[in-house]
């Protein structure tokens, strides 16, 4: 069973060259520790102390997980547990390396804006209609400041300059005609 087990490592305390779920169970029976013990006092599900102890990987979460849970067993049963590791890694039950998956490069038509995006936009807008609206008041400002009102103070009425009235109503003396013949 341990095919791909290295011949020149030391092999264990107990000379054991079975699989890791049965070392386990073995050094569990003669401790004559119950499995719902040993779940109890490792805290985990009695299904997976069985599942272990049968090397079924089909019923166990992933390896990086079982890793801890068979150093946790091996520490409770007294076994060397670095070793128990290095078997359990040789089983073939090593976690895959991790992989990045590319998503589509394949965009969608329409893609929405970031919300910053969005919200600095708004206070651009508003800021541009903030300042329109404050132009004209803020030149009527400036202007008086100058001394150059162009309106009118109130209570005061400049009338226009004053005028003939027969000049008003009298027609234009025609100027002569070159072409006219006298």
């Amino acid at each position: 069973m341990n095919a791909g087990t290295d011949t020149s490592s030391e092999p264990t305390e107990s000379g054991d060259n079975r699989a890791v779920g049965a070392q386990l169970r073995a050094a569990r029976d003669r401790r004559q520790l119950k499995l719902e013990e040993v779940a109890r006092e490792l805290h985990l599900d009695p299904g997976i102390i069985r599942a272990i102890e049968a090397d079924d990987q089909s019923a166990l979460p992933a390896p990086i997980f079982v890793q801890g849970y068979v150093r946790n067993y091996a520490r409770l049963v007294g076994l060397p547990e670095e070793e128990l590791i290095r078997q359990f890694r040789a089983q073939g039950t090593e976690p895959p390396p991790l992989s990045v998956i590319r998503i589509s490069s394949k965009l969608p038509l329409f893609q929405l804006p970031s919300a910053r995006l969005i919200r600095n936009t708004i206070l651009i807008m508003l800021g541009v209609i903030l300042v329109w609206l404050a132009y004209p008041f803020a030149e009527r400002l400036l202007a008086s400041r100058n001394g150059k009102t162009e309106e009118q103070l109130p209570g005061r009425l400049e009338l226009p300059p004053a005028f003939d009235s027969e000049q008003l109503f009298q027609q234009p003396e025609p100027a002569e005609h070159p072409l006219r013949l006298p």
